[in-house]
């Protein structure tokens, strides 16, 4: 008996996290709204002592110090923390998006043909993205969609609601290690 009650544990907790896995891979859907989640984990006075008051707005999304995330980016190429909420999602044609950003720093949700770098030099280099992609280099208001710390924005480009069908690739021209690839069915 004992050992079918630990069956039943393993297989609901496998059950529970695939259906995580999939609710994540697909979005937070709502109706007919589908919310894309940006993350980061700046700490606010280290983060506005570096880069000026209002880098990293206060709030419940984390603790990572300056100096932290530069090490983390200089060692992984990354910073864990600093991410979209999944690195793919399937959705469905006509679906409104809207961007939630639940870090403290602003992002951009930005539409490229090929992942690359973005507009940070710096930030460029330490996550081996030397080539910053075209689309981040474009003036902001034809390519892509600042997305403010603790913020939602309707997305996905300036005006628009719907994501473009077929599949299609977003990264942060800020943090360009942050990507996800979108298939619009």
């Amino acid at each position: 008996m004992r050992r079918y009650h630990a069956l039943s544990v393993i297989l609901l907790l496998v059950g529970a996290g695939y259906l995580l896995l999939t609710a994540r891979a697909t979005g937070v859907a709502s109706g007919s709204t589908t919310t894309i989640r940006l993350w980061d984990a700046c700490d606010p006075a280290s983060f506005d002592q570096v880069l000026g008051p209002g880098s990293c707005l206060s709030g419940r999304h984390g603790t990572e110090t300056f100096d932290i995330f530069i090490n983390e980016v200089t060692v992984d190429r990354i910073a864990g923390a600093w991410r979209f909420g999944s690195t793919k999602y399937d959705l469905p044609s006509g679906r409104n998006t809207l961007l939630e950003n639940r870090g403290g720093e602003t992002h951009t949700f930005t539409k490229v043909d090929k992942f690359g770098g973005g507009f940070v030099p710096i930030l460029n280099q330490l996550s081996g993205n030397p080539t910053p992609a075209p689309e981040c280099l474009a003036p902001p208001s034809s390519t892509f969609t600042f997305v403010p710390g603790l913020g939602k924005v309707a997305g996905p480009m300036a005006g628009s609601a719907a994501l473009p069908s077929g599949v299609s690739r977003y990264q942060c021209c800020i943090h360009p290690w942050m990507r996800t690839v979108i298939t619009v069915k």
